[in-house]
């Protein structure tokens, strides 16, 4: 099979499995609405933790995390390539970013990248485990997001760009192709978040649901 063959039976299913969007799934199939009409608008774990309740957000994070792991393992499974790993990881996080389902409005892509993570080097999968700690701490989901995201991605990045073996997981540079664009593509997403931030004025993960209907602006 040609390498343009094995690349497109790997990376079109990484898109589409990284474009389901789980946090609308779940609204629906929890209560019957659309999450995105709630809280901040957005379809993903936090927001339906907002307003469906912590139960309801870490269903949608388990779903958002596995559809990582599944992409990265197909690719194990198709090929040993390390590029083609990391290529798929990184086309599910767009996929998550920009679903095709939802007309291309989607999440910020930290959980599925970390089921991916997980897969590539564990040892990083688990320092982005330091940024759950951190959003349980200070209650903002953003804050632990954009340090554990990038502090695991930071570490592979070195750990690819030297080749390090780490606990029996041997570090390709391809893996470069998920560590630098899926660090800045979470950069990116973060934005308003860090302008929030900034400002005071960023939205804290409260203890019980709050099912605000999400502001619109014309």
């Amino acid at each position: 099979m040609s390498d343009p063959a094995v690349a497109a039976i790997v990376l079109v299913p990484a898109y589409f499995i990284g474009a389901i969007p789980s946090g609308v799934i779940v609204g629906r199939l929890w209560r019957g609405v659309d999450i995105r009409s709630y809280g901040s608008g957005g379809s993903g774990a936090t927001n339906v933790a907002r307003t469906l309740g912590s139960r309801a957000g870490g269903v949608v994070l388990a779903m958002d995390v596995g559809k990582g792991i599944i992409v990265a393992v197909i690719a194990l499974l198709v090929s040993d390539e390390a590029w083609l790993l990391a290529a798929a990881g990184t086309f599910a996080v767009l996929g998550h970013m920009f679903p095709v389902y939802i007309k291309f409005k989607g999440g910020k892509g930290v959980a599925t990248g970390l089921g991916t993570l997980f897969i590539i080097s564990p040892v990083a999968g688990a320092i982005a485990l330091l940024g759950v700690a951190i959003a349980a701490l200070t209650r903002y989901v953003s804050v632990g997001s954009i340090i554990g995201g990038g502090m695991s991605l930071g570490l592979l990045a070195v750990l690819s760009l030297f080749e390090v073996s780490v606990l029996g997981t041997q570090h390709d540079r391809w893996y470069l192709l998920f560590a630098i664009p899926v660090a800045v593509l979470i950069l990116w997403r973060h934005q308003p978040n860090i302008d929030r931030l900034a400002k005071g004025d960023e939205s804290r993960l409260e203890n019980k649901p709050n099912p605000r209907r999400a502001h619109r602006t014309p």
